[in-house]
């Protein structure tokens, strides 16, 4: 005897064994106590979650003796017949195989005939996606207003390519991925009925590795049983034949690179390749760890876990700054992207495990703000700002004896005190640059540069003047992105902190989005006025070169004509 596979084997053979589809079943279950079947269905989801299974018990439910019934009794003629497969008005077509109009006219041609055996024709349509665009235009009306006797159910797993015209003419069901807890109970009431143990964990790697699809849990299973015997299925062994990286490997790497230890985190993927494991699976695994105690750090539980895994997750998120665990997401997830270009897969995930294991967890911008607002107020209420370090003085030089004093000399006058050194430098008032703000200015960007503030440079480099006084400095953006950025109460205060250091006094600064542009007829921004500088400087170029003595030396000579003068600016 043929040995049958446990999708089949198991496959459900009621509405109410259906495994993480209520919201289908339950419809259709009503629609058949209240007499209000439809004559055409779209079925519509991820592989392996029913959407066959369902059309099956659909045409049993409507041919089975004791019906039409939500509940198919399974052991009368049309029951049996529908679930072997070889009911002769239960009619499965391909949609990939049979997508030409010709195949589309026999059906429309075959559905005017009574049915043979049963009580009603049902024609199920699999992948009807694939069907052309004539072949959908003659399905149309047929699918409209077919005969009382035919049903009709289409399948797919890409209802975005079905027209519009077909969705219309049809009752859509949208089935789901089972979730990790529903697959799980249903793969332990599998194998007890297997008469095999299994370990929680292994249950776990399965559910995990099957994507929330009931078929490929049941088809990793058969796998695992038939690699294991007679033995009890362990996580181990589980992960070992599909290739994949345990929660104790994950586990252990995760605690590594949050440590630090980039070491033991090598050892462990060492260990791990040497077993068969590819570096590709264990990058997305450890990237799919990191991104579910994320979740949990966010209060959620992440799609697929298990309360085991729950409990696991809840521990290495209170163990993680989130910050760090973000950044360390982020590295894992540039990782997967490089390992899909590089010939060295093994060097791309070292390295990352390397940078995690060094990554530092950002400060919290709340903290940062809270940081300049000090600062703000003690530099309002004039408070003395720390002190600078003390400026080294040169190694003095060797002196010969001291010329004796001259008679005549006059008495040295008295040293000035020496002036204390300014802990920041100070820029001259407006005037003094013969009122250019714009000057003034990028003296300020200068200094932001110099502190290494690249961010506020990106941002006010792009700044048009609006304003400045001893006692406020206005700034204008066009409205977009920067003038958004640039208005950012923590980026106004960092902005306002800083000038009041560089320009030695308390100033006001505000941002204000240039909506017309009468609101500033004559600003320019440095940005704009670099590109100004540019562009004369190429002019004077491109005349300098036009003037020149030998450049109408040639011309004249050889009768030509300047087509392009390029300039290095």
């Amino acid at each position: 005897m043929s040995y049958l596979v446990l999708a089949r084997k198991y496959r459900p053979q009621t509405f109410a064994e259906v495994v993480g589809q209520e919201h289908v079943t339950r419809t259709l279950a009503n629609a058949f106590a209240q007499a209000r079947v439809h004559h055409a269905f779209l079925f519509c989801g991820p592989r392996g979650v029913g959407k066959t299974t369902l059309a099956r018990i659909l045409g049993r439910a409507l041919n089975c003796e004791k019906g039409p019934t939500a509940e198919p009794c399974g052991v009368c003629q049309p029951c049996t017949t529908i679930a072997g497969g070889n009911a002769v008005d239960y009619i499965e077509m391909d949609g990939a195989s049979n997508r030409g109009i010709d195949s589309i006219r026999d059906l429309t041609e075959a559905v005017r005939y009574q049915p043979a055996a049963l009580r009603k024709k049902v024609y199920v349509i699999d992948e009807v996606h694939m069907l052309t665009t004539e072949a959908f235009n003659a399905l149309l009306k047929t699918l409209e207003e077919p005969p009382p006797h035919v049903t009709f159910v289409l399948a797919t797993t890409e209802p975005h390519k079905v027209p519009v015209t077909i969705l219309s003419r049809c009752q859509r069901y949208d089935f789901k991925l089972v979730p990790g807890t529903r697959l799980t109970g249903h793969l332990a009431g599998i194998f007890q009925r297997e008469g095999i143990q299994v370990e929680a964990g292994a249950l776990e790697v399965l559910v995990r590795e099957s994507g929330g699809s009931v078929r490929d849990a049941l088809s990793l299973s058969d796998q695992v049983i038939s690699y294991v015997g007679a033995q009890a299925i362990g996580e181990a062994q589980v992960a070992e034949v599909l290739g994949v990286a345990d929660r104790a490997l994950t586990r252990t790497l995760v605690e590594a690179v949050a440590g630090g230890d980039a070491a033991a985190a090598l050892d462990a993927v060492e260990a791990a390749v040497g077993r068969g494991l590819d570096e590709t699976q264990l990058t997305r695994a450890l990237t799919r760890a990191l991104h579910d105690i994320a979740v949990a750090q966010a209060g959620q539980n992440a799609p697929g876990t298990s309360d085991g895994e729950r409990a696991e997750l809840q521990r290495l998120a209170r163990a993680i700054e989130p910050s760090r665990v973000r950044l360390m997401c982020d590295r894992m997830l540039r990782a997967c992207i490089d390992l899909a270009e590089s010939p060295e897969p093994r060097i791309v995930l070292d390295l990352a495990l390397i940078d995690l294991a060094a990554t530092e967890p950002l400060p919290p911008i709340s903290r940062l703000l809270d940081r300049l607002a000090d600062l703000e107020r003690r530099l309002g209420s004039g408070a003395a700002a720390p002190p600078a370090p003390p400026a080294r003085s040169p190694t003095p030089r060797p002196r010969g004896p001291e010329p004796a004093p001259r008679a005549s000399a006059a008495p040295a006058p008295a040293a000035a005190p020496a002036a204390p050194p300014a802990a920041v430098p100070v820029l001259p008032t407006t005037s003094a640059l013969g009122g250019d703000p714009l000057a003034m200015w990028e003296g300020v960007i200068a200094g932001l540069e110099e502190a290494r503030e690249l961010s506020l440079v990106s941002i006010y480099q792009h700044a048009r003047i609006l304003g400045w006084t001893d006692a406020a400095i206005e700034v204008g953006f066009a409205p977009g992105m920067s003038g958004e950025m640039a208005s950012e109460p923590d980026k106004v205060a960092a902005m306002r902190v800083f000038l009041g250091q560089k320009l030695g006094r308390q100033v006001g600064f505000s941002v204000k989005i240039i909506d017309q542009p009468g609101d500033a007829p004559s600003a320019r921004s440095i940005i704009e006025a670099a590109d100004d500088r540019r562009r004369e400087e190429a002019t004077r170029r491109q005349d300098e070169a036009r003037e020149h003595p030998l450049t109408k030396v040639v011309l004249d000579t050889f009768g030509a004509s300047i087509k392009e003068i390029k300039t290095d600016v």
